[in-house]
């Protein structure tokens, strides 16, 4: 039997679901899979397949000396064939731990451009990539942006979901207006992520402005919370925008809700791949999302690209194209970038090649 252990800092949803896939991927008989978490989760659920080390936050960071020793132990205990790692600090830790335990096969997966964006960051891979370590991208970009940093080798193996379980999922267009609370026949712009800067809603918002003077009776919906909130709030206000716009803050498993959208719309400055489109695919929606990182290859022809240093004037005339487009034209579009997702994104395909990729190695 060959023991795999993921190393991942939390459940954030992004890469759990991920996390969660991989997972599925190798068959019980023959493999067993451990999921093991750096810090707190929000839904702890203790099972044979899971590890919660629950450090403090100010124990992942800095030297990290505690939380080094008692991964250390717990590897050595176990005696891990494979390890694969999620986001930086998991990384960071197997790269010094594996130096004594040497498992053979380690796998690091890069989620988007941000994990190595710091100096330091892409020195400490550098002093200590080893050659054992492979990395796996979320997506061609992603995997080009690797590879100009590492000479490990770099994988790409797109994200993905699984169709029919998400479609199961969804809820009608009118149980998700009403559950959000937006009027059932507003044509309605919606988006889902952390309000951070880096997601682009407040040129969303002002793109949408624009859309009003055009569309008045258009209503936008964002679903996250995130430090951006108080600066998309004032800017709501202060120019009269609330009776159009809901910031509909954390809704847990959001994307249940994503029919209640007419034109889903992802204004990101940089995203390695955009698992939130691949639920909007799902929902057979009409897709607005910026051109940049791995986005044009997941929605291929099929989605409206438009490029961030042309926010917010270019977004509004996307926007406002579509809401002039009758639904038919909306529901083809819809339809196409579901044949799509069924063809390159969904999760069996997905999960043939994570376990091609370790039988390789084995």
């Amino acid at each position: 039997m060959i023991k795999i252990l993921q190393l991942l800092p939390s459940d954030s949803p992004g890469v759990q679901q991920i996390a969660e896939s991989i997972e599925k991927s190798f068959p019980g008989g023959d493999f067993k899979v451990i999921s093991a978490y750096l810090n707190p989760t929000s839904t702890p659920s203790f099972s044979p397949t899971t590890k919660f080390f629950n450090f403090s936050k100010k124990e992942t960071q800095g030297l990290r000396l505690k939380a080094l020793w008692e991964i250390f132990k717990y590897c050595r205990q176990e005696q891990f064939d494979v390890i694969i790692t999620h986001r930086f600090k998991p990384l960071y830790l197997m790269l010094i731990i594996n130096r004594f335990l040497n498992v053979p096969i380690c796998i690091s997966v890069i989620h988007g451009f941000g994990d190595f964006s710091r100096h330091y960051r892409r020195l400490i891979l550098k002093l200590l990539g080893a050659k054992s370590w492979q990395f796996v991208a979320v997506s061609g970009a992603v995997a080009n942006y690797l590879s100009r940093l590492s000479s490990n080798k770099v994988t790409a193996i797109n994200n993905s979901i699984n169709v029919a379980t998400i479609t199961r999922s969804l809820k009608t267009k009118q149980q998700s207006r009403s559950i959000i609370g937006i009027d059932k026949h507003a044509f309605t712009f919606g988006t889902i992520g952390r309000l951070i800067p880096l997601k682009g809603h407040i040129h969303l918002i002002k793109a949408f402005e624009t859309v009003l003077q055009i569309q008045p009776n258009c209503h936008l919906v964002i679903i996250g919370e995130g430090r951006s909130r108080t600066e998309l709030e004032n800017y709501i206000f202060a120019n009269n925008l609330q009776k159009n716009i809901t910031l509909a803050g954390h809704i847990n498993n959001a994307a249940d809700y994503i029919k209640a959208f007419d034109v889903f719309v992802l204004p990101s400055m940089k995203e390695g791949f955009g698992m939130v489109l691949l639920e909007a695919m799902a929902a057979k929606l009409p897709i607005i999302a910026s051109h940049t990182g791995g986005i044009p290859y997941v929605l291929g022809e099929l989605g409206e690209l438009v490029a961030p240093n042309n926010y917010p004037h270019s977004l509004s005339q996307k926007m406002i194209e579509q809401a002039q487009l009758t639904s038919y034209e909306r529901e083809h579009i819809g339809n196409a970038l579901h044949k799509r997702l069924l063809k390159n994104f969904d999760e069996p395909c997905y999960q043939k090649k994570w376990l091609e990729l370790i039988t390789r190695r084995a």
